[in-house]
Parts: structure tokens; sequence; C-alpha cells
């Protein structure tokens, strides 16, 4: 152990501040390799042979020398003199021209390129078959394949702080990469690994901490911490005694299994739960400092390693220790999966559907989309509109083919719903209102049918009193056939509630006729006309049900938590899809984890599944989403089976302002086994 990692926990003692306790477990030593002449072995992966399991190899990379392949003896058996190598990873069934070939990406040290080998399963050579330059100097490369798409990307990451992603392409014979994400981590990254079935890319930064990125590129910048490092989070201890170096996943079958990483400094390895990434425990291993470049399988090879194999560079010889998984099962009390096959091309078993159209994004760059609320027209459906919000200007008008029919300047709108039949006059009105953060006020407009624009129609400026309007949503009651609005705030959960009515001129007022609180932020909200039961999502709690009639109360029951449930903080939009039968569906849009979740509509509201939206060759996919809207009714050819529109966080390819998707709702229902009914007219609801 490095002398300054022990006066680091040395002065953390003698200061009052806890230091995690480390394990005492220690494994024995299965085996090692045969190091290159230059013993410079920085990190391997294990290539399992398709036919005979105990001819597998354990190929290495060497920071001096190249790329070294060793049997499970131990023994070298091969040496590839290249520039100086570090990262690697490999991959089952690549697509390579006609063929699928295993491969192997390893990183020149300190250099923009990255070199592509592959293994020759009845010879067991190792090849090289291509490199391309990346945009960075990488310092840690690993691969991701995307269960949606299909695509395999590969990941770099450097010193600097940067992390690229690039897709690769083998179709023409040849490697080729093309860059999908670039983002900037912040310290210095030690190295990557990605866990292809929960979608995750882990990133080591230094003496800071572990990161876990989704592996979409559409996840953007959305993380969350695992652990930290001892010496750069003094305020709050983590498990890891100075750097956070390279890190392994332990597949087992269904996405158990453990992630592992290299706690350097401690010369330890510790051990997390692969799913929700909750520390388990760590050890050491006989004879080995300072491991850092690892790699593990849980695929039984031979007698040696009859449940799985680990591997991880050792500091003291230069070469890769070899330990027995059953040997670190049997001392930690750790699970063990033998008749896992690292070739099964396991997937997560994601529900996924495409975009039909997209919108023009919207005319304010940053975080500016956010929600929306579907028009039907009243006579010809497939003239109906989308109404969306840009928060840092006004509300936007779409058409069904994305196109912009009318933009509306008036200040930082965040969400809208609208009502159909509210009456003023003789005539009854589409009804739509919005919440304004500029000025704190609900704003309200009804939609013209011919010119299918909205025309302001408040009695006056209808300022809340919540400290920040934010979340909105409305309500035609069942019981009273009135109109009511509903606000929710920014940070407090501070909710009004307000009866709509028309005045003598065809203008509409607002009365406070209900307030309440939940205490946190929240923003989604919807109302089931119905059922007269209101939905609020509690940003970082979960979903709640509420009645929905002013004199309801405060009375409340959980649909789903964030903590141990189906959705993913932060909660965002919520949505109702409607069948003439009284049933149908609740979505929420899990924005943490860029899903869409359903619930039944009747009963306890139980979790149905889960879906995404990936990208297709002319749009891309869905991340990060904010507000929702669904209409179970046929809007002409386009959307004949209703519509499902989604905010889009991070619209790329091409890389524009965010924007909306539509998705066929057709599309979802059969992915999910879900209904289409297009018979329920929601322009009905309260109509005399």
């Amino acid at each position: 152990m490095k002398i300054f990692a022990i006066l680091t926990i040395l002065l953390l003692l003698f200061s009052g501040i806890t230091v995690f306790a480390q394990s005492d477990a220690v494994v024995p030593l299965a085996g090692e390799t045969e190091p290159s002449e230059a013993e410079a072995a920085v990190a391997p992966v294990i290539w399992v042979n398709p036919a005979d399991a105990a001819q597998s190899l354990i190929v290495g990379t060497d920071d001096e020398l190249g790329l070294t392949v060793n049997d499970l003896s131990g023994a070298l058996v091969q040496l590839i003199e290249t520039e100086p190598l570090t990262a690697i990873d490999i991959y089952y069934n690549f697509a390579f021209g006609a063929e699928t070939i295993d491969l192997i990406v390893a990183g020149v040290d300190e250099e923009a390129m990255l070199l592509f080998f592959t293994v020759d399963a009845e010879t067991l050579a190792v090849s090289q078959i291509g490199e391309f330059e990346i945009g960075i100097d990488q310092a840690g490369t690993c691969l991701y394949h995307s269960a949606a798409t299909e695509t395999l990307y590969v990941v770099v990451v450097s010193e600097d702080g940067e992390l690229q992603q690039y897709a690769l392409d083998g179709s023409a014979g040849s490697i080729a990469g093309e860059l999908t994400r670039d983002i900037e981590v912040g310290g210095e990254i030690e190295a990557c690994t990605a866990d292809s079935f929960h979608s995750a890319i882990y990133v080591s930064e230094g003496n800071v901490g572990l990161w876990r990125y989704g592996g979409e590129p559409e996840t953007g910048t959305e993380r969350t911490l695992v652990d930290f490092s001892q010496v750069g989070n003094i305020e709050e201890i983590g498990r890891f005694v100075e750097d956070i170096e390279a890190a392994t996943v332990l597949e087992f079958s269904d996405g158990a299994g453990y992630l592992l990483v290299s706690n350097e400094s401690a010369s330890l390895v510790n051990v997390y739960d692969r799913a929700d990434n909750t520390f388990i425990t760590s050890f050491g291993i006989v004879g080995t400092i300072e491991p850092n470049g690892m790699d593990s399988v849980a695929t039984g090879l031979n007698e040696a390693y009859p449940v799985g194999l680990f591997v991880t560079s050792n500091d003291a010889t230069g070469a890769f220790s070899l330990i027995s998984w059953a040997d670190v099962a049997d001392e930690l009390g750790l699970a063990t999966d033998a008749d896992f096959s690292v070739r099964a091309a396991e997937t997560s078993g994601a529900i996924t559907v495409t975009a039909a159209v997209e919108t023009v994004p919207v005319p304010s760059g940053t975080d500016a989309a956010d929600d929306m609320a579907v028009w039907i027209h009243p006579t010809d459906p497939s003239l109906s509109t989308i109404i969306g919000t840009d928060k840092t200007a006004g509300l936007v008008v779409y058409n069904l083919d994305g196109s912009v029919h009318q933009t509306i300047d008036i200040g930082d709108v965040n969400n809208v719903d609208l009502r159909y039949n509210f009456q003023m006059g003789d005539a009854g009105v589409a009804l739509v209102g919005a919440t304004n953060r500029t000025f704190n006020t609900l704003v309200l407009y009804a939609v013209n049918p011919e010119t299918r624009e909205l025309e302001e129609v408040a009695a006056r400026e209808i300022v809340s009193a919540v400290s920040e309007v934010y979340g909105f949503c409305m309500y035609l009651s069942p019981v009273s056939g009135d109109t009511y609005a509903i606000i929710n705030s920014a940070d407090t959960g501070d909710v009004e509630q307000y009866l709509l009515s028309a005045t003598a001129d065809n203008r509409v007022d607002a009365e406070l006729v209900r307030t309440f609180s939940l205490g946190a932020q929240t923003e989604g909200c919807v109302v089931d006309d119905e059922l007269s039961v209101l939905y609020i999502g509690e940003e970082e709690t979960g979903i709640w049900r509420y009645g929905a009639e002013p004199d309801a109360g405060e009375e409340r029951t959980m649909v789903d938590s964030t903590a141990d449930g189906n959705i993913t903080a932060d909660v965002e939009g919520l949505t109702l899809f409607y069948n003439s039968d009284g049933t149908g569906y609740l979505i929420a849009s899990s924005q943490g984890s860029s899903e869409f979740v359903v619930y039944t509509r009747e009963g306890d509201n139980d979790y149905v599944g889960t879906f995404t939206i990936i990208e297709t060759d002319t749009i891309d996919g869905v991340s990060g989403t904010d507000g929702i809207d669904v209409t179970n009714f046929a809007l002409g050819d386009a959307f004949p089976n209703g519509v499902f529109v989604v905010q889009d966080d991070l619209n790329i390819n091409p890389e524009e302002n965010q924007n909306f998707k539509l998705v066929d709702w057709g599309q979802i229902a059969e992915a999910l086994g879900l209904t289409i009914d297009t018979t329920f007219d929601p322009r009905t609801v309260g109509a005399e």
C-alpha cells in the first residue's frame, strides 16, 4: 500500500471522520500469467473458446510492447508488438463483412488511436484487423452493446476528463466509427467499463468518484455516483482509499452478478451489486498489490476455474494474477452462475418503439421544450395539432407533420393542458391552460377551430400564490360539470385548484377553491375526468393518487415509488389513455431511466410494463423526457390508432434544440400487448 494512502487514512481517523472499514478477506492465487519481457501488464480480457472453454485465452495489454496472449495455465503463447497499449475490451459475435467475429479493442497509450483484433477459434491466433483515430488521447476504453438498437459502441475516456462514444460498423469488412456522444466528465479519468444488460457505462474519475452513465448516446450527461474516494471527498467518505481505477462486470443470467472495482491503493477489489450498485464487500489477493486492469467471466472454464475466472494486473510482478471465482465466492459468501455463457448475446429484454414524426425544434436553446397537449379537430382529425411549451419563450402549436402552425411569445411557459366543451356563451370551446413562470400566472386560451390557432381568453391576470408555478393539469368534473385548473409549484410541492368560469363578456376567470402541499418538488400531473382521480408526480419520490373534487382533501395513496418501484427519479410527465369501457392506462415519464412506465387506469393502477423510444434512420431516440400526452382517438392516416407525444431532452443526429416526438399508439400497443380503442371520443366528455 502506498505511504501516502496510509497517511491519508491516519489523518482521517485522527480528524474524527469515519473511514469505511475494508474487508480482511484475502483470496488465494490460482495462477499467474508469464509476463512479457517488459513486465508491463496493464489490462486483460478473457476470451472464451466457443468449442472448448478449457482452451480459452487471456489477452492483455502491455504498455511497452503491445499485446500479450496467455493460455489458462498462464503460459505466454503469443506476443503482438505494436505501440504501447493500455485499456482493452472484448465483444462476441460482431458482424464483420460476411462473417461474425470476436472483436477485441485496445487503446494506444496516451494516443488518439484504437487498435482492433480478433481471435481465430481454430488456431487460437490473435491478429490485428483494423484501427481508427479518435478525437481524444485515450486513457480508458470499453465496449457497450445496445439491446435496443443492436449497435455496438466503443467508449473512450481521456485523462483530461472527456468521454467520447462511437458507433462501430464492420459491415464493409473494415472497422469504422461514428461519434455519437462527447461529454465532459470532470477531472482526471482512469478507466471505463460497460454493462450492456443494464444499459450502463461506469467511469472512474480518479480520486473523486465512480460514476454510472446511461449506455445509450441519448442519455447525454445524466449520471449517478456509485461511490466516493476518501481523498477527493473528505466531507463524504467513500470506500476507495485513493484513486478509483479499472472495473469489470461479472455477468450472471437475467442481469444478476457483480461490479468489481479496483481499490488500487488499498490493494483491494471492491464488490458491488450489479443491478443497484450497493456495496457488498471487498477482498485482497495473495501476492497481488495495486490491482488495476481487470476482467471476469462466470462461465466454468476448466478444473482450476470451475465457476469462472477473475483476472487482474499485479504491480508486484508486472503480470496478471489469475483467481478462481470459486475461491472468491467461498471466502466472501458470494454467488456463482457457472452455466452462464458470455456468448449468449443476452439482452435486457427492453421493449422499444420508434417515433413516426418529430417536430421542428423549439426556437430556444438549452432546456426549453417541456410539455404538450393534443388538440383534436372537431371535423377533420387529420388537422389536429400539438400544443407545446417552450419554457424560455411561450407556446408553439405544431401540425401533425411536425411543422410549426403558430407561436405565442408570452414568457417562460412550463406545462399545458386542455379540456373540451367549456361553455362560453352559447358555444362550447376547447379551453387551453398553462403555467407562465415569468409572471407566476395561469394563462388561458381557446382554440379557434377554423384557424386552429390559440386565442387568449383570460378575464384578467391570474396570479398564483405558490412560490413558482410549475406543473399544470385540468379537470372536468363528472359530478358538477365544472372545469378546474390545477397548478403545482417548482420547489415546495404546493398545489392550487381553481374553478374556471365564463364571464358575461365571454372571458374566463378563476377562483381558488383548494390548496394542499406535497412538501417537495412536483411537476407532472393529470386528472381522470371519469373516475375523478388526480395523479401528481413528486419528482424524487413517486406518483401519488388524490381525489380530484375540490373537497377531496389531502388523503392520498402511492401508485409507484422511485425507491423500490418501477420508476426512476425524476418522475416527470403523466398522461391517461382512455378506453370506452372505463379501462385504459396511466403513463408516466421515468426521466432518470429515459423510459415510459405504463399502469392500469382502473383499479389500483397495477404496473403493466415499460418501454423506450429508440432511433430510426431518420429520427433520433428519446431521452430525459419531461412532458407527455396521449390520445386513443384516430388522427387521420398519419396516426390511425391514436398518438403518444413526448418531449425529447437530447435532440441529436443532427444535434439541434429540443423538440417533440410523435409515436403511433398502435406500435406501443403491439409491443406491450395493450388495447387499441379509437371508439372513445375525448371531445364528448362533458358535452350536453
